[in-house]
Parts: structure tokens; sequence; C-alpha cells
């Protein structure tokens, strides 16, 4: 379904940027006739996937390099299996620590790629499924379609009497209405569908809508279940993006295990209970992927099966290159970034130290100086005095003078 209202909260901005990209691409093909939200969406997930292909040749270098510390790290843990107290488990961690410092890199190293991709994928199915709200042309169509409905209609095509006839504050409502999501203020009366609005709309509009939404016969803005249940389509035609975007995560997984073998055979095979739970998850998620694409929009089956793809071809070229780069290469790269990285902390740790040593210098000055106008300033206006009077001052040279001459006159 798509959804004409934005995403707010922490998502909000990587949405707005993503959704800036999408409206580009959608424009770029309208400028040339073509209006499908289909074709827009795979050249989006492209687009997208080479914006992330930094962090994906990250986590592939960070796989080369675990192949080459996973021995050492796992003699580390023989030499410290049967020892369970706090200081030999605390020197085991000292040790492990060193082996990652010892080739630039550290236990978060491929944790951290996808941490930062989460927000990114997380807005962007949020994008995909709420397209109007994104791309502005998109949102207008469907405005002319509610806005050509004479009263008449919306009375017998909507359910809608909390919040009235449509207007420029209830126009999202009825949008979200029409791509069949039940709202609690507005939704399609019994059996209706898109189609049956679009055939008394405005026609230029309903048109529009009509091109950009079928994708081979697929209604983009609606899943493959409730197409089924409306039926716009039968079951075998609603499975073939489910069963395709499941197809190309198994793919996907086989391909990057089948790269990652040197380093799954360092760590020992994967042995035991979590050799068998990574065995089940690269049979699990695929068919998680085929529930998850007969479940939610078109569009998003369309993603991921472009998605895991772009994945696949970006896997085998970032893999060339590392091999032909070497693993030792990767090594000392690694290495004399993190050095330079180290460099610069101790640089602005040394920076810092020192505001700080000038900063506690003034304040002791400052307080030497108060405290001198308050206790030392009498002391030292009575040394002065002292001084004069003990004959090494101007004045009492002075004195010495006048004494002469009064006595020999």
């Amino acid at each position: 379904m798509f959804l004409a209202t934005q995403q707010t909260g922490i998502l909000q901005p990587f949405a707005y940027v993503l959704g800036k990209i999408l409206e580009f691409i959608y424009n770029g093909f309208t400028a040339l006739g073509v209006y499908n939200i289909g074709i827009c969406i795979i050249f989006f997930t492209i687009v997208v996937r080479m914006l992330m292909l930094p962090m994906q040749v990250k986590q592939q270098k960070f796989s080369k390099l675990n192949a080459v510390m996973q021995p050492e790290i796992q003699k580390i843990q023989k030499k410290y299996k049967d020892k369970k107290d706090q200081a030999s488990q605390m020197a085991q961690q000292e040790e492990i620590k060193a082996v990652y410092a010892k080739y630039g890199t550290s236990p978060t190293g491929s944790c951290l790629q996808l941490i930062i991709q989460m927000p990114i994928l997380f807005a962007l199915y949020r994008v995909i499924m709420n397209v109007p709200a994104y791309v502005a042309p998109v949102k207008t169509l469907y405005k002319k379609v509610i806005f050509s409905l004479n009263a008449t209609q919306i009375d017998k095509y909507f359910s809608h009497k909390k919040i009235g006839m449509p207007s420029k504050g209830n126009i999202n409502k009825y949008i979200d209405a029409l791509t069949a999501a039940r709202g609690s203020d507005v939704s399609l009366k019994g059996k209706f569908t898109i189609n049956d609005i679009l055939a008394v709309a405005d026609k230029g509009a309903a048109s529009k809508i009509k091109d950009i939404n079928d994708f081979f016969g697929l209604d983009i803005g609606l899943s493959p279940n409730t197409m089924v249940k409306m039926g716009m389509i039968s079951i075998v035609v609603a499975m073939i993006i489910p069963i395709l975007s499941g197809l190309f995560q198994f793919v996907s997984v086989q391909l990057s295990t089948k790269m990652n073998k040197a380093a799954t055979q360092a760590d020992g095979g994967l042995a035991g209970s979590m050799g068998s739970s990574m065995k089940i998850m690269n049979f699990v998620m695929p068919i998680f992927s085929i529930y998850m694409c007969y479940i939610l929009q078109t569009g998003i089956g369309i993603y991921w099966c472009v998605g895991s793809l772009v994945m696949m071809v970006q896997q085998v070229f970032i893999n060339l290159y590392l091999n032909k780069k070497g693993t030792d290469a990767i090594i000392a790269e690694s290495k004399a970034k993190a050095d330079k990285k180290a460099e610069k902390k101790k640089e602005k740790k040394g920076i810092y130290r020192e505001q700080v040593l000038k900063a506690s210098t003034a304040k002791a000055d400052v307080k030497d100086s108060d405290q001198m106008s308050a206790e030392e300033k009498e002391r030292r206006i009575e040394q002065a005095r002292a001084k004069a009077a003990s004959g090494s001052g101007l004045a009492a040279k002075a004195n010495m003078v006048k004494d002469f001459d009064e006595k020999n006159k």
C-alpha cells in the first residue's frame, strides 16, 4: 500500500534524502515519457546499493582479516580455556585485543558497518511503501483522482463519516484508503478497489496512475496477498516475485558463505551449535523473504529481488579485487589506517591536555593576583619602605647628601 505521510522521528532525515533520490529518478523517466514506479524502484535500488558499496567493501575486508586473525585468537582462547578466574579472563581479553590491534581492526569492525546500514535500510523501506509522500508528482495524481469525485461517489465508495468530505487537511487519509490501507477514519466500502474508483475518476490522472502502478500485470502499491483476495490475480502470478526473492536470497547467502569459506575454516568451521544455527538460518532466511514479499507491497518485493542480485554482483567483483590485492596488502593498509587514527587521537588528546594546563595556570595566576591584593600588598609595601630606609634606595642617598651639606655650612 502506498501511504501519503512522510516518515517522522530518527529515520526522517534518511527517508527525506532517499525520497529525493527516488523523486529525481521518477522525474527523469517521466521526462522520457516512461511512467512506471516499478522501473523507478529498480534503478533506485541500484543507486542506493552503489552508494552503500564502500560499507560492503569494508565488510569483506574484515572477513579477509578475520580469516588471518582467527587462528591466533583460537590459540589465546585455548590457552585460557580452563581458567575462569577474573584475572585470567581479563588477560585473555587484553591478548585478543592486542591481536585486533596488530591487524588494525577491532571486534566491532563488521558489526559497525551493519549498524550504519540499518537506519538507511529501514528508511528505504518506508520510502518505497510511501511513494506518494516522497514523489510529489505521484501524490498530485492521487489528489486529482480524489478531488474529481463528487459527493455521491465519495459516499458510495468510502466510509468517511468521522472526517467528512475530502479536503486539503484530510487528503492523505483518502489516498491511504485508495491503496487499501484500512484506517480508522477513511476506508473503502465493501469489495471496492482502486480500479473501481479509477473507472469513474478524472480520466487523465486515472490513466497515469494505472501506468505507474502496473508492473507486468501486478499492482506495485498492493501486496500479492491483497491482490489475490481482491480477485485481481491468481495465486500462481502472485507468488512469482516472492519466489524469485527467496531464490535470489538463497543464492546470495550461498555465494557469501563460499567466499568466506576460508574465514569459516579458520574459525574451526563454526563447529557445534553455532555452526548448526548458521546452516538453519541459511534456509530460514529465504523462506522468510518469500513470506514477507507475499504480505508486503509488490514494490518491496521488487526491491528485495533487485537488491539481492546487485549484492551478488558486488560480492563477486569485490572478492576478485581483494584477492588481486592480496591479504598482506590489506593487512598493511588496515594497520596504516589504524596507526594514523591512533596518532590523530594522541595529537588531539595532547592539544586538549595543553589547553587544560593553560586554563589551570591562568586560573592560578588570577588567584595569586587576588590574594596579593588582599594579603601581600601591605607586606610588599613595608618591604619597599624598609629597603628605602636602609640606605639602599635613592631617597637614602639624597638624605646623606643633605646631612653633609648641613655640616659644612
